[in-house]
C-alpha cells in the first residue's frame, strides 16, 4: 500500500480569522494539519496540495466573495501546510512535469474553480503516480484527503478521486465545514461510496503502516522472494 496525502486549499484566505473568505472554525484543525505535514517533510509521504489561485476579475467572483487572488498573501498556503520543497503546477495545458517526483515533498495544483479536476494537469498527475496496466483501486496510493471546506472543494477533490476508481480516506478532524449538518451530509455520501472517515491518529499510523510494507516488500526482492 502506497499512500498519498491529499491537502485543500489550506489557504489564509480561508483558514484565518481576517481571511477573505474565512472558514469560521478553520484554524481548529491547523494542529492537525501541521502533523500531517510533519509526516511529508522528512519524506515519508507526498504531498498534493490544491489551491486557489485566482485573477481579480474571475468569473468565480460572482457567486463568490474576492479571494485567494494570485500573488496575495491571502492565496498563500499557511506555513503549517506547506514544505521547503515545492513543485507548483499552473491551471494551463501543456505543463511538463518533471520525470522524476522524488526531488520534490509536496505538489501544488493551481485551480480557479472549486474542483481541482478543472486543472488538466491534476488527471496527468494521477497517471504518473499510477502502476502502468494495473488498475486504479489495485496497487495505486490511497489518498488520504484533508483541508477546506468539506462542502465545496474537499467534496470536489474525493468525489474526483472516487470517479477515477481510487481508495480515499477523510481525515475527519483535520477538515472544518461551513455547516456542520450540511457537512456530515456530505460525508455520509461520500462513505456510501467507498470513502472512509478517519482520524489524523489513524492517518500517522497509516503512514507507519504504509512505509513497513515498503520495507518488507524491498526486502523480499533483495531476498530473491
Amino acid at each position: 500500500m502506497r499512500l498519498v496525502f491529499w491537502e485543500v486549499d489550506a489557504q489564509v484566505d480561508f483558514m484565518l480569522p481576517g481571511g477573505k473568505l474565512y472558514v469560521p472554525g478553520a484554524e481548529k484543525i491547523i494542529p492537525n494539519l501541521n502533523r500531517l505535514v510533519a509526516e511529508v517533510r522528512p519524506g515519508r509521504v507526498l504531498l498534493i496540495s490544491s489551491a486557489d489561485a485566482h485573477q481579480p476579475d474571475d468569473p468565480e467572483f460572482r457567486d463568490w466573495p474576492a479571494h485567494c487572488v494570485k500573488g496575495t498573501r491571502g492565496a498563500e498556503l499557511i506555513p503549517e501546510a506547506r514544505t521547503a520543497r515545492l513543485l507548483v503546477v499552473p491551471n494551463q495545458e501543456n505543463f511538463v512535469f518533471p520525470g522524476d517526483f522524488r526531488s520534490y515533498q509536496q505538489i501544488l495544483l493551481e485551480k480557479n474553480t472549486l474542483d481541482v479536476f478543472d486543472n488538466p494537469n491534476t488527471d496527468v498527475l494521477l497517471a504518473q503516480l499510477s502502476v502502468p496496466g494495473k488498475p486504479a483501486g489495485d496497487s495505486n496510493p490511497d489518498f488520504l484527503v484533508f483541508g477546506v471546506v468539506t462542502e465545496y472543494c474537499v467534496r470536489c477533490a474525493a468525489d474526483g478521486l472516487l470517479r477515477r476508481g481510487h481508495r480515499v480516506s477523510i481525515v475527519k478532524d483535520a477538515i472544518q465545514s461551513l455547516d456542520e449538518k450540511n457537512g456530515r451530509e456530505v460525508l455520509d455520501q461520500l462513505q456510501s461510496r467507498g470513502a472512509r472517515l478517519i482520524t489524523t491518529e489513524e492517518a500517522l499510523a497509516s503512514v507507519d503502516s504504509s512505509r513497513q510494507g515498503l520495507t518488507n516488500s524491498k526486502l523480499k526482492k533483495t531476498a530473491g522472494g
